[in-house]
């Protein structure tokens, strides 16, 4: 199974409509993409993680969602609730969006390519400052934590927040 990430800009007039093409994209290669909100990831490291537990979790029949999308959205937003889980996902306007394709190297290739025909590319994940609001209120992280571990160490708070959601139930 092959896992690529890519990031980008994307103005979205229609959610569903946007949704509904990437279904499209989706389908017709026979691969996974997950859509998410850039700004609320605090690094490629957070994303796989996400990515990994979520397939781990189908595999041993221990997810909540029924789809593996939603289930790396779970993760990823570092919920338990799927609800609460839409939070990581993009918006009509302006986003910043990273997308996971998941499937066979080929297909995952064609449908990056077409991916790539809707956004334009840009490297945006990786914790910056600039996103440091959106991710602290995403994961509840408090700035004492902060304080006790350093402001570099949020992309780890944020970790462990994802590895925690199998726990805290």
């Amino acid at each position: 199974m092959d896992i690529k990430i890519i990031s980008g800009l994307v103005h979205i007039k229609d959610l569903r409509g946007f949704l509904r093409n990437l279904n499209k994209i989706s389908s017709s290669n026979n691969v996974l993409i997950q859509a998410l909100d850039a700004d609320k990831i605090a690094g490629e490291r957070h994303i796989r993680f996400a990515v990994k537990k979520a397939i781990g979790a189908m595999e041993a029949h221990i997810n909540v969602a029924n789809d593996l999308g939603v289930e790396i959205m779970r993760y990823a937003a570092g919920e338990r609730q799927i609800e609460k889980a839409f939070s990581m996902g993009l918006h009509e306007g302006d986003n910043r969006a990273a997308f996971v394709v998941i499937g066979e190297k080929q297909p995952v290739l064609l449908a990056s390519v077409a991916l790539l025909g809707i956004i334009d590319e840009k490297p945006l994940i990786g914790y910056s400052t600039s996103g440091r609001e959106s991710i602290i209120s995403q994961f509840n992280i408090t700035e004492s934590e902060i304080e006790a571990v350093g402001e570099d160490k949020i992309p780890e708070l944020v970790i462990e927040r994802v590895a925690l959601v199998d726990v805290l139930k």
